[in-house]
């Protein structure tokens, strides 16, 4: 079984905790290539779904496409192109940690909803966890443990970028792979750089019901990938970590998983 089957499935099994697939018009939003909408499609029996991604081509190297029961299409869950009242269900995988605008977002998400519909994420790492920086390497977009190790935990939120470039060019005998790096974690905006602070206020204050919000626990920059226990966090990091403006409180929780449901007024 392939790594993304297994992905998708597990994602799946915790969706229907608190919410059936079965017959439903699904939205996902920000669906990458499309493998979980595909699955959906073909493993369930939905109404339909459709998945849109703002990153298509330029990404995920893949473009529009559709089936019986499933589309794949641009978009963006900042500004979704559907009318009020759409879905039964919105998902998302993997994708809050993207997301620059979160409380637009989630009013997208309620208003695309239709009445005691159901909003369900997970994602991690959240920014402000041991490797919440996030660097991706290479065309297969998966996390490859040599070079997150390469990057001391939670570093990115208290070195500065020289700082950063020194402990990376001692460890490192490659200068493109460590200005990738660099230029990554200091200057992408492909990461939010949300705490784990911000990003709870937003899904509490999103004027929908919270059926679920829990919190994945790791202090190793290896948790969220190899689901490694071993903590890494020591007295000389939480006193770099003061000196920021983070929160030392946010930096044990490297995901999400929420789930939220629409007022029958709204």
């Amino acid at each position: 079984m392939s790594d993304a089957t297994t992905y998708n499935r597990n994602f799946c099994n915790s969706l229907q905790e608190f919410s059936n697939i079965d017959s439903k018009s699904i939205l996902d939003v920000g669906c990458g290539n499309g493998d979980l909408v595909r699955y959906i499609a073909t493993h369930y029996k939905p109404k339909y779904i459709i998945g849109i991604e703002p990153a298509l081509e330029v990404y995920w190297d893949a473009s529009e496409c559709s089936g019986e029961n499933w589309r794949v299409q641009y978009g963006d869950v900042e500004h979704i192109d559907f009318d009020d009242n759409t879905f039964d269900l919105v998902i998302s995988y993997s994708t809050f940690e993207h997301i620059n605008e979160i409380d637009i977002a989630l009013n997208e998400v309620k208003r695309v909803l239709k009445p005691y519909g159901r909003f369900y994420t997970e994602f991690m790492p959240i920014w402000t966890s041991a490797a919440g920086h996030h660097f991706l390497h290479g065309k297969d977009r998966w996390w490859t443990p040599e070079h997150i190790l390469s990057i001391p935990p939670w570093g990115h939120l208290y070195l500065t970028e020289i700082e950063m470039k020194q402990h990376l060019e001692y460890l490192i005998n490659d200068k493109s792979l460590v200005e990738e790096i660099l230029s990554y974690i200091y200057h992408s905006n492909y990461i939010n750089r949300r705490s784990r602070s911000e990003l709870s206020h937003a899904f509490f204050t999103s004027q929908m019901i919270v059926k679920c919000y829990e919190e994945r626990v790791s202090f190793n920059r290896l948790g969220f990938i190899t689901g490694e226990k071993t903590s890494e966090l020591t007295n000389d990091i939480i006193d770099s970590i003061k000196k920021t403006k983070y929160n030392v409180e946010d930096i044990g929780v490297a995901g999400l998983r929420v789930c939220l449901e629409k007022y029958s007024s709204l």
